[in-house]
């Protein structure tokens, strides 16, 4: 017995003895196995038939835990789904659906464009990436079948939640894109001159005619919507040596959410599908004339007297963003959907709002509708009004819109943020066209001959009525805004009032209708009730000189603003930094570098 008791003792004794040395060597055996799988490739199932999709996906939505990975065919297909991980093993299915309102028409740039407007069925997939950790990035591929059991897969991409506060982020600010000419090459000077983009804030009109769904996703020219900012496109522009380049844009989407703002382009008019697509984008009415129409038609439209019914005809019959509501899955707010909303991105606290009007002409011709007045051959017939330059959505005391917007301004999520920012598409302050006449309502005067009869309707628009300088920059004073950020003019220009809050108008990617400063007057009607503003800042600020590098005029003057059609410019905010940067890229010479021409610093909360 005391034998084996010793026995024991001696093999326990050893065991302790040997422990240090075996630990080093499973250690050092787990340290091998690890650095050798680290040190592997990472292999992922390669990209095919990416010509069948109409984009490649992208990302929607973040949250702390999920992001929406979205991606759209023409087939419905089966078998959609988002593949993600660091080696692809989770997946997730997607929820496919079509949309309802996109057309092609004689003036799409397809192959064979229809006569008339004809319906186009596209799919949307989308599918909610979920149990995903804060700060965490991970690699994802979508997949499609058809029904043919083609497996389409996209490359590899790489999605993440909603970034934490503390995350340095470069945040693209644009606007305007609508198809023009140096889009693309916008865009991929964006990607060559920043080294990363974690999300895009675009202030609004995306592409031209929102229901034309080859503006969104294949038009021939080479500069559709989801292509220029995926890297997809192919547009050719002409040096000035006669050098050819073609451009294609950049892969941003595919790994930066997007956030977007309402413009006047994401807004269709009267439904007809007798009617070119052009028409009926320049042809809404305000709701509630559509609302007076109703009620002597209703016994015709609606007998029953469905609601739904109701709601759809005026719909149908004024305005609608249909076509943009189910392109993208935004936030929402209570009373407006993903029409306005805000959301927290980092540091940022995003306020987007839905400011826009429809855009009239400004001729006098009496024979043309515009926003100062009715043509005339249309006064007996209100049905082919315009009704001047009308606003979509209610901005004023009173309406949900402002209430709403109150309350969020002045919110711990906004009033502890580091950066507070407004974005949304009608210029406060501008030296563009587009500012004039104010942002209001319009004042309808009829004149009478003395028999009674109409003989003239135009349309006034009280400056001291604007609804943006008059209702929503007090608020923005009060609830201490850094950057309020809008496009709609096609130039480039800044501003800041007394109370320090920014204002940055960067919507010109190549495209611009000019600024008018100094000997350059807007086209702005004479014998009016109003006098409008030809020159400036109708809203009284003083445009601020780049800090960097400058545009001079024909007597090599400084100029406050960039507007070219050759010169295309974008602005990045930098979370780390609070810096707001904007440069320019001259088209002309397409071996020519960036220039970095503008930066300012949006004070942090408490710095």
């Amino acid at each position: 017995m005391r034998s084996q008791r010793q026995r024991s003792r001696i093999l326990t004794a050893l065991f302790w003895c040997l422990f240090p040395f075996l630990m080093a060597v499973l250690l050092k055996l787990a340290a091998w196995v690890i650095v050798e799988r680290s040190s592997q490739p990472m292999t992922f199932p390669a990209a095919t038939h990416t010509e069948l999709l109409l984009t490649d996906p992208f990302l929607q939505l973040p949250t702390p835990t999920t992001v929406n990975v979205v991606w759209f065919t023409e087939f419905e297909g089966r078998n959609h789904r988002v593949n993600y991980g660091d080696r692809l093993e989770r997946s997730v299915k997607a929820r496919s659906q079509p949309l309802t309102r996109l057309r092609e028409d004689s003036k799409s740039h397809i192959p064979e464009p229809p006569a008339q407007p004809t319906m186009r069925t596209v799919w949307r997939h989308e599918a909610i990436v979920t149990g995903l950790t804060p700060g965490e990035n991970l690699p994802y591929q979508i997949q499609s079948q058809q029904a043919d059991d083609t497996e389409i897969r996209s490359a590899v991409y790489r999605l993440a939640p909603q970034p934490v506060p503390a995350t340095p982020l470069k945040i693209l600010l644009t606007s305007d894109h609508q198809l023009m000419p140096r889009t693309a090459a916008n865009l991929e000077k964006v990607a060559q001159t920043v080294d990363r983009i974690d999300g895009i804030f675009l202030a609004g009109d995306l592409v031209n005619i929102p229901d034309r769904a080859s503006e969104w996703f294949d038009d021939q020219r080479g500069n559709s919507f989801f292509a220029c900012l995926q890297g997809r496109a192919s547009y050719e522009l002409v040096g000035n040596g006669g050098q050819k380049t073609t451009y294609k844009g950049a892969p941003l989407l595919q790994n930066a959410p997007l956030f977007t703002a309402i413009g006047n382009h994401e807004m269709m008019g009267r439904f007809a599908m007798d009617r070119g697509l052009n028409e009926q984008f320049n042809d809404p009415i305000p709701q509630a004339v559509a609302a007076q129409r109703y009620d002597y038609k209703a016994k015709t439209v609606n007998p029953s007297g469905d609601p739904e019914i109701k709601a759809a005809w005026i719909k149908s019959q004024s305005f609608n963003s249909d076509t943009y509501e189910q392109l993208l899955t935004l936030p929402q707010s209570k009373s407006g959907g993903s029409k306005y909303y805000a959301t927290t991105f980092g540091d940022v606290r995003l306020v987007v709002l839905d400011v826009t009007n429809i855009w009239r002409s400004f001729t006098l011709d009496p024979e043309q509708t515009s926003r100062y007045r009715e043509p005339d051959w249309a006064l007996d017939d209100p049905e082919k009004w315009g009704y001047g330059q009308h606003i979509f959505e209610p901005i004023t005391p009173g309406s949900d819109q402002y209430a709403w917007l109150e309350q969020e301004l002045f919110s711990d999520a906004f009033q502890q943020a580091r950066y507070k920012v407004v974005m949304f598409h009608h210029p406060p302050h501008t030296l563009g066209d587009n500012i004039v006449p104010a942002y209001t309502n319009p004042r309808g005067i009829t004149t009478l001959d003395e028999n009674g009869k109409a003989i003239g309707v135009r349309y006034e628009y009280p400056l001291e009525d604007d609804y943006i300088h008059r209702y929503l920059e007090p608020l923005f004073n009060k609830a201490g805004v850094n950057l309020v950020y809008y496009g709609h003019s096609h130039l480039w220009n800044r501003f800041q009032n007394e109370q320090g809050v920014n204002f940055l108008e960067s919507s010109n990617v190549g495209n611009t209708y000019g600024a008018y400063w100094k000997d350059r007057v807007r086209p702005v009607p004479v014998g009016y009730s109003e006098t409008y503003r030809a020159t400036g800042d109708p809203n009284g600020l003083e445009p601020i000189m780049p800090t960097i590098a400058r545009q001079l005029d024909q007597h090599n003057a400084p100029l406050p603003y960039l507007a070219s059609n050759e010169i295309t410019a974008f602005s990045i905010l930098d979370t780390e930094t609070g810096l707001v940067s904007s440069y320019w890229f001259d088209t002309r010479e397409p071996d020519s570098e960036v220039v970095l021409f503008d930066q300012f610093a949006i004070a942090p909360t408490g710095e």
